[in-house]
């Protein structure tokens, strides 16, 4: 079987609605690991040899290879300018988004660069097997200088290869607005799209045509089987046991059937009382037919109820009323000036972590944007509020009064 050499609109389609999809999630994943707003959009998907792929605009580039483990075949490449991967890692690392000349890609910034492609990646192939409805598994990301060695020696492409690039708008918040490519074994990209489109659903009826022809083989086989139950006709002579279906299951009605001497029907009436039993049983009641009869007495109605009210004792206030002194000494109290102040949010951070704090630096609190603010009085928490600002000046609304041991120590004898 010849290779793949080109896609049909429709594929190619199918490919950007695939990878949109995909790198949606990515751009998720991403944004929560730097603190910061990305999106990945509007994918462009061409389909070129190898050797013509051009990302010239890219260079001095960097890229970044998975290999699909589990539910695919395949490689994914991820080709991105190196100043945008400086620029990423400052953020990562809550350095200021400028980009240095000095900066190099040793040890520990190819390791950082792992970490961000394997969240953005690993987020992806989450999203696309949710999508396809199958497992998929992919390798650790591996960043590869592609100053140092070109992609058609990195998937050993021969020339004549054609391979789908699909082109991506990289944007984050304050920090970049660029775009990278993303590279994909033309195999893989028609796997895709048949999945979406539904080519690949055609080899399953061909796997469950054998299925109905072994059917007819094991048939004649149950049919002797039915044969001696249809012998055991003569049971149906007491009606009463087809009515009560239930009842083959407990084992006392075995032994009622070869009575002749109960024949008459009042012995039927104990059928309809297993009916109602296991009707309720759906109700939560337990069924006869699993514990035997002794159930029976749970089906007694319970004896009624008496209830009342229950009435408090009524007691008298205690708290005799402040006399003429101690009112006065309470207003004293009250000129006595408090520390008002306002917590914005808080967080905890380890000695190494504060001792590293520099210009720039960004301190993460434990508060959501937006969320209200902390009105403190002398340390103690006595309302919340949101900021406003009055004349320039920052301000503190108060939507919530928080009941407090210090509150209530201000506002006895009032």
């Amino acid at each position: 079987m010849g290779k793949l050499t080109t896609l049909s609109e429709l594929q190619l389609d199918a490919i950007g609605e695939i990878m949109n999809i995909s790198m949606g999630s990515a751009a998720t994943a991403v944004s929560e690991l730097l603190n910061a707003k990305v999106w990945i959009t509007t994918p462009k998907v061409t389909v070129v040899q190898a050797s013509k792929l051009n990302y010239d605009r890219l260079e001095p580039a960097i890229c970044v290879k998975i290999e699909y483990i589990k539910g695919l075949s395949g490689s994914n490449l991820m080709i991105l300018k190196q100043d945008d991967v400086q620029l990423i890692l400052n953020q990562l690392m809550g350095k200021p988004p400028v980009i240095s000349p000095d900066f190099e890609f040793d040890e520990l910034n190819i390791s950082a660069v792992s970490e961000v492609m394997n969240q953005m990646m690993g987020a992806s192939s989450t999203a696309l097997s949710e999508f396809l409805g199958m497992g998929i598994d992919i390798s650790t990301p591996t960043p590869y200088i592609l100053s140092e060695i070109n992609i058609a020696d990195l998937q050993n492409y021969e020339q004549t290869d054609m391979v789908a690039a699909i082109n991506f708008d990289l944007t984050i918040d304050g920090v970049i607005k660029s775009e990278f490519i993303s590279v994909l074994d033309i195999d893989l990209a028609a796997t895709l799209a048949d999945r979406m489109i539904g080519g690949a659903t055609s080899p399953e009826p061909v796997v469950t045509e054998p299925a109905p022809a072994p059917a007819p083989a094991p048939a004649p086989a149950p049919v002797p089987q039915v044969e001696p139950v249809q012998q055991a006709a003569p049971v149906q002579q007491a009606a009463p046991v087809q009515q009560a279906t239930p009842m083959p299951q407990v084992a006392p009605v075995q032994q009622a059937a070869p009575v002749p001497q109960a024949t008459p029907m009042p012995q039927v009436a104990p059928v309809p009382q297993a009916d109602m039993y296991a009707q309720q049983g759906y109700y939560g009641y337990p069924n006869p037919a699993m514990y035997g009869q002794p159930v029976q007495p749970v089906m007694q109605p319970q004896p009624a109820v008496n209830y009342r009210n229950a009435q408090l004792a009524q007691f008298e206030n205690f708290e005799a009323p402040l006399g003429s002194e101690q009112k006065e000494n309470l207003q004293l109290l009250m000129d006595v000036p408090l520390q008002i102040s306002v917590e914005i949010g808080s967080t905890k951070k380890k000695i190494k972590d504060i001792l590293e704090f520099s210009q720039g630096t960004i301190i993460e609190l434990e508060r959501q944007a937006g969320a209200p603010v902390d009105v403190m009085v002398n340390g103690n928490l006595i309302a919340r509020g949101d900021v406003v600002v009055i004349d320039d000046n920052f301000a503190v609304r108060i939507t919530e009064i928080v009941k407090s041991k210090f509150m209530d120590s201000l506002g006895k004898g009032e």
